[in-house]
């Protein structure tokens, strides 16, 4: 089958552009270092959405420090990829490791720095990433663990501290794992992100657009979380929270409308609204699998004609 051309006037096609971050190293994938970069080398032949990659790779600390004495033409890119690098190791460390790729651009970019954060280390640890993020013009995505039970008070002072910052800063939420957050939770993560115009990173669980129970267990699927993100920008507050936790747990492919615009249920935004609240600020889904999503999609959204 031949690629399916790119096409921004397609609602699904400006969903999907740059979505996801490829952490093909991580569960349930688990690939090593040279088997992830030799597939996410590959998206661009091998997927028929490629425009669908946002970030080439999610790493460690330690394999981004290790990707910087990669030849990677040698491994396929013909381009230097973009990497999300998760803060793993200490904060001298981790610049270290910033320094190291910011000093070789020719090798790789810093698309974003994700780094795992307590209510008490929020603020600090935006400030003592920050200088050197904006530097590198990269996205600093800050995961607190939203999985006690103190969860809403944990995500509004998040999100209250996130938007505060002088620094491009996302929050992200994390759909898998002992610190996963279910359609509930990250409804209302929508909800605060949306009414602050803040930036968005989920992951874990996501690599199915729709809820599938007789195939996967996942209870939301990637087109549902990004159906309710962007309906949520562009209409506001007028949209309930219940109604974006129906929409995640959404189980037909049919109920989200894509004709000139994206629906769901009575609401309905058209395609310049969708544009609109795509651009408003970044969103992305790290997923460990690419292919999955798109062979989904091929089975599920008839290709164009």
């Amino acid at each position: 089958m031949g690629a399916i051309p790119y096409s921004p006037q397609s609602p699904l096609d400006v969903l999907l552009h740059k979505l996801f971050d490829y952490a093909g190293m991580f569960p349930p994938a688990e690939r090593s270092f040279d088997q992830a970069l030799r597939e996410s080398a590959s998206f661009p032949t091998t997927l028929s959405r490629p425009w669908m990659v946002g970030s080439d790779l999610v790493l460690d600390t330690q394999h981004a420090k290790k990707l910087a004495t990669e030849n990677l033409l040698a491994r396929g890119f013909t381009t230097p990829p973009v990497l999300c690098v998760l803060a793993t190791e200490d904060m001298p460390q981790v610049k270290e490791t910033l320094e190291a790729l910011a000093a070789k651009p020719s090798h790789a970019r810093l698309g974003a720095l994700e780094i795992k954060v307590t209510p008490d280390s929020i603020a600090s640890t935006i400030s003592a990433y920050a200088a050197l993020t904006t530097s590198l013009g990269a996205l600093m995505a800050i995961e607190p663990d939203l999985s006690g039970d103190n969860w809403r008070e944990t995500l509004s002072s998040a999100v209250a501290t996130i938007a505060r910052a002088r620094a491009a800063v996302a929050l992200k939420c994390r759909c898998s794992g002992p610190t996963g957050v279910g359609p509930d939770r990250l409804a209302a993560a929508i909800v605060e992100v949306c009414d602050t115009g803040i930036a968005f990173k989920v992951t874990g669980g996501l690599h199915h657009p729709i809820v599938e129970p007789d195939r996967y267990p996942f209870p939301t699927g990637f087109l549902n979380v990004a159906a309710a993100l962007m309906i949520r920008r562009a209409l506001g507050k007028t949209v309930p929270e219940s109604f974006l936790l129906e929409l995640l747990c959404n189980r037909s492919i049919r109920d989200i409308r894509l004709e000139k615009g994206l629906g769901f249920g009575s609401l309905f935004i058209d395609h310049a609204q969708l544009i609109q609240a795509k651009n408003q600020s970044h969103f992305s889904i790290g997923s460990c699998s690419l292919h999955e999503p798109d062979a989904d999609l091929t089975r599920l959204v008839p290709k164009p004609a």
